[in-house]
């Protein structure tokens, strides 16, 4: 018996997108650091180039062997030594051949990596290029139920409010968006509600767009009413104003 093998398949790599990198933010005390190589110094800079606003990057020695034409190995040397000298710290190991390291750049050595990726999340998205992919994959399959979801309690949150306007019931007046949030956590939840530095920013933007405190109060009370479960901090509502 024969048999026909099928043709081999035409693969066509995907180009590379164009490198739009213009400016790398480097610690300045790296630069006064008469301790640190010329080499180390360089390696730093390439990996700020690719870090994001909290100093985190997934950029593989790999790649920044081929960006200064030099070996994987002097590269993991510049590392290790940089770590060493408390520039970057390895937050999470990635696995051979699958996920690169998660580095932080260490700007300033008096705020951590929680704090300083809580900071820079307000303005912008953190996760790697994985994380999004793998993120919106698990969206596909449960994401439109848990919108739909919530966007029945909010309807049915919002026929309520409408009826008791409707009743002549006075409303509450919120003296700041601070009072607010406090109010409607133990209005909503029960409990008391202690602000985080998240909740604070949350009410610099919702200030920054001139928002009242009543539509602020508003708006949130049927946000924190349509979530299927109590928030930590309200700064997803801010970024939805």
């Amino acid at each position: 018996m024969n048999f026909n093998l099928p043709n081999k398949p035409k693969i066509k790599l995907k180009p590379r997108p164009p490198d739009n990198r213009q400016i790398a933010v480097m610690p300045l005390r790296a630069l006064k650091d008469m301790e640190l190589t010329n080499g180390s110094i360089r390696v730093l800079g390439l990996v700020c180039s690719y870090a994001n606003r909290a100093g985190i990057t997934w950029v593989s020695q790999a790649r920044l062997a081929e960006d200064l034409g030099v070996t994987r190995s002097a590269i993991t040397h510049h590392i290790t030594a940089l770590r060493k000298k408390n520039y970057l710290e390895r937050i999470k190991k990635g696995r051979k051949s699958r996920f690169t390291n998660t580095l932080r750049v260490i700007y300033n050595e008096k705020i951590s990596a929680e704090d300083a990726i809580a900071i820079a999340q307000l303005d912008e998205d953190l996760r790697s290029p994985v994380m999004i992919e793998r993120e919106e994959n698990r969206m596909t399959s449960r994401g439109i139920r848990t919108s739909r979801k919530g966007k029945t309690k909010e309807r049915e949150y919002q026929g309520t409010s409408n009826e008791l306007e409707s009743r002549g019931e006075p409303s509450v007046t919120y003296n700041s968006k601070f009072e607010s949030v406090l109010v409607l956590y133990r209005k909503i939840y029960k409990e008391e509600k202690v602000m985080n530095e998240l909740d604070m920013k949350a009410i610099e933007l919702a200030e920054s767009i001139g928002l009242t405190n009543q539509e602020f109060a508003t708006g949130l009370e049927l946000w924190l009413n349509a979530r299927p479960e109590r928030p930590d901090s309200i700064i997803d509502y801010a970024r939805g104003l």
